[in-house]
């Protein structure tokens, strides 16, 4: 399946989006008057307050397409009247109109006498508006407030509290009440009631317990009976590094503890399903494509799948055409991870590591093991979660951490939709380095909805953030594509190429605006329930998974098409060298990266034994050939590809060995040893190949000059011998049966055949038509082929058992 007019669906998708964004729409009228910020602010009597007030005009709810809840948008060009309530008090301006984002801005003046001093506004050609009413607090100066502590300490400035009268003079001996509004209940405040000294001015300091970080308010009421004021709240704010630290990482740690639970208990459940998958892996890109979104949305690691991948075509399982297909796939699929997490699935956590738990502890059989494993998994992911979103909202509004982020925070300008370019840039980095630290997207995805529902992140940032991610989440591809294969270097590189490709085709979608907003941002706020432009976001981590998902559905859509080209310019990268592929070594490599998926790790010892049959039948072949004199090979060549066969067999034992020390299935632990035997088996045909060699003159090697009838003799029993071999791998590489049965019936073929030899040798020593020398040579030629036909059978006596470890491919075009 191709998809020739994708490039034309998004391009005209786009153009819509413009249309859309230029068009003007009929909003009601206003509905709604709301502060934003700057109320209950503080000032000396007299004066202004230090910030401004910022009040936003809402229209009624509109209703919205899809299924979408109603939404209330801002309104520009709005009358808006202040009213001072208190005589003396005044504002800047007076009167005005909101601006393209809907906000009035306006600073209050306060009457020149001390206590709570009240507003109204109002909109002043729709009165239907309800007024909204502000508050500040005349004649009073706070210092010290909103101080950042180490938990365990006091802060160093005592918060102080300052009263003036309307001519700017200290106000003595007023009553102030303290008390601990918030906060963890061991903390002490230094006094709770205490009058202002000669100039005007009392302090407060707190104790804060160590090792807890949180936020303590303490609550000043000013004055007694009817000139009490209205409570004022001050802020210190501790913080334990440590704890804060550990219980982060710690909470870090186990989602990716529990996705990588759950990942290992999905494949257990699937077992040898999904090596079924692999028969997807044609030339047709699509349903590689969707093989790569399946098997990764059952392992929920996109770099898990790479890996795979990689070690496919380092085990020549695939081409480089077919990983580029399953590696697409595998963007889509790991966005399932997400999509979970930010679900309001905390309270599930809990009982799903009770039902894990008590699932392993009753329960030997496998399939339920693994789905146990899966329970636990998904309830540690979540209880992972809980625990980074409780002490990431608990930190949100601290100044090391909100400064912190505001170095890239890429929240457009007022009455702009353009984000800052530089800030988008240094928050795609942020991501790809968090990728790189924790080797899965899905934990940094993760991470990004657990900071953006506590408050640090906000849907401007965390958007660039996740581009970055995805770009990180190849790093694993690449660092598992070191010291392999060529082709295998060149998927890797693919990967990274797509998602740098897609991330910078992305960018200019952040700054064409739609509705105010940019446009791909706008399109995912469509598609996901709640406004995540409201002045208090809905669903943020919602809408932070969808634009993970989206991103990664628009970049399979483009790039799909285009996999020629991604090879294309992966090779071009990674260039081809003649000297890259060689012999039977290099074709039964095993990558031992995959011994953490061990039904594709004994898929690639399956591919590595049928590799191993050929070289060993090759060596026979050529031995064979050798005696009677039609090849020449040399020595050192006979030897060293002897070596070959007999490295390839040490390295499968020790992977099978190494395998064994991961959690199998009984099916999968039972068929070790088999392979075993199987290895063994055949190692002994290159054995007996070396046999029939050595028994050429050791002075040259132009053969054993045997009879023409002797000849013809072994000519019969060795292209038997190849049939036997064809049958064999036919029947292992494409599960054929019949192949595999028939191959076994030519081993009694071979016996019989060898059987008949000997008697017509005996025939001619008779005659004396052949030497005792070459006749015993020719004995042991016939004993060495029959045993080469009897290690075949046992090879494939055991493919019903082997066959379940294999996957059934269609023969592959030779790669370039």
């Amino acid at each position: 399946m191709r998809f020739p007019h994708t490039s034309s669906f998004l391009f005209i998708l786009a153009s819509l989006l413009l249309i859309t964004g230029c068009k003007k729409k009929e909003l009601p009228p206003p509905d709604l008057l709301q502060v934003n910020s700057g109320d209950s602010q503080t000032c000396e009597a007299g004066g202004y307050c230090k910030d401004q007030t910022i009040l936003e005009v809402l229209s009624a709810p509109v209703e919205r397409n899809l299924g979408r809840s109603p939404k209330r948008h801002s309104l520009q060009g709005i009358k808006l009247k202040v009213t001072p309530l208190t005589p003396g008090a005044s504002a800047e301006p007076l009167e005005g109109i909101s601006d393209a984002g809907g906000d009035f801005r306006v600073r209050l003046k306060s009457a020149p006498f001390f206590g709570d001093q009240y507003f109204r506004v109002e909109c002043i050609d729709n009165p239907d508006v309800k007024p909204v009413l502000l508050h500040l607090l005349s004649g009073v100066k706070v210092s010290g407030d909103m101080q950042e502590i180490s938990a365990g300490k006091s802060p160093k400035n005592p918060i102080s509290i300052t009263l003036t009268d309307g001519e700017g003079k200290p106000t003595p001996n007023v009553p102030v009440f303290f008390s601990l509004k918030s906060g963890d209940s061991d903390a002490k405040i230094t006094a709770e009631q205490s009058k202002t000294d000669k100039n005007g001015r009392i302090s407060v300091n707190i104790s804060t317990p160590s090792g807890v970080t949180g936020k303590y308010e303490i609550l000043a009421e000013i004055g007694t009976g009817d000139n009490r004021t209205r409570g004022l709240v001050l802020t210190v704010m501790a913080v334990s590094w440590l704890n804060i630290s550990i219980a982060v990482l710690g909470g870090l740690a186990i989602f990716i503890f529990g996705m990588t639970m759950m990942s290992d208990g999905l494949q257990q459940i699937a077992g040898n399903k999904l090596k079924g998958l692999l028969q997807m892996f044609t030339s047709n890109n699509f349903n590689a494509m969707l093989a790569g979104v399946i098997v990764t949305a059952l392992i929920q690691s996109s770099g898990a799948t790479t890996v795979m991948v990689v070690g496919f075509i380092n085990a020549s399982l695939l081409n480089l055409t077919q990983g580029i297909g399953v590696i697409l796939g595998s963007s889509i699929g790991t966005t399932i991870t997400a999509q979970m997490v930010s679900f309001n699935l905390d309270s599930l956590s809990m009982p799903a590591i009770f039902v894990g738990v008590a699932l392993l502890l009753f329960t030997k059989n496998d399939r339920i093991r693994g789905l146990a494993n899966t329970v636990l998994g998904f309830g540690l992911l979540f209880f992972g979660m809980v625990m980074m979103s409780g002490q990431l909202r608990a930190i949100a509004d601290f100044p090391t951490f909100v400064n912190a982020f505001h170095a890239f925070d890429c929240t457009p300008a007022a009455g702009s939709s353009a984000l800052p370019i530089l800030a988008v840039l240094g928050a795609i980095v942020v991501g790809i380095v968090m990728t790189i630290i924790v080797q899965s997207s899905s934990a940094t995805v993760g991470l990004a909805i657990a900071m953006a529902d506590s408050g640090l992140l906000n849907y401007y940032t965390a958007v660039p953030l996740i581009l970055g991610d995805n770009i990180g989440s190849t790093i694993t591809g690449l660092l598992a594509s070191v010291n392999v294969s060529r082709a295998s270097r060149q998927a890797a590189m693919s990967s990274l190429i797509q998602k740098v490709l897609c991330v910078l085709l992305m960018i200019p979608f952040l700054y064409i605006p739609w509705e105010g907003v940019p446009c791909f941002m706008r399109l995912v706020d469509v598609i996901t329930s709640g406004d995540v432009f409201a002045p208090i976001p809905e669903n943020l981590g919602r809408h932070l998974a969808s634009v993970h998902t989206l991103f990664n559905v628009i970049s399979v859509a483009l790039f799909l098409p285009c996999i020629p080209f991604l090879e294309w310019l992966s090779k071009l990268l990674v260039p081809d060298r003649e000297d890259d592929d060689g012999g039977v070594k290099a074709l039964c490599k095993l990558e031992r990266r995959l011994l953490n998926t061990p039904s594709a790790a004994l898929t690639q010892v399956f591919s590595a034994l049928t590799k191993m049959i050929e070289g060993a039948m090759r060596q026979t072949k050529t031995c064979l050939n050798a005696t009677i004199n039609e090849e020449k090979p040399t020595a050192n060549d006979v030897n060293d590809l002897e070596a070959r066969i007999d490295a390839t067999q040490h390295s499968i034992i020790d992977y099978l060995v190494s395998l064994t020390r991961k959690h199998l299935t009984d099916d999968q632990a039972s068929v070790i040893p088999v392979f075993m035997h199987c290895v063994n088996d055949v190692e002994r045909i290159g054995d007996r190949a070396l046999n029939i060699f050595q028994l050429l003159p050791k002075d040259d090697d132009r053969g054993m000059s045997f009879s023409e009838e002797a000849v013809n003799e072994l000519h019969l029993i060795r292209d038997e011998l190849d049939t036997m071999q064809m049958e064999l791998l036919n029947g292992l590489r494409h599960n054929d049966m019949d192949s595999i049965k028939r191959a076994m019936e030519m081993s009694d073929t071979v016996k019989k055949m060898t059987a008949r030899c000997e008697d017509s040798h005996e025939d001619r020593l008779l005659m004396q038509a052949c030497t005792v020398e070459k006749g015993v040579a020719f004995v042991e030629i016939l004993s060495n082929l029959e045993r080469v036909a009897a290690h075949l059978k046992n090879v494939a006596e055991r493919a019903a058992v082997m066959l379940p470890h294999s996957v059934s491919l269609p023969r592959q075009k030779k790669r370039d």
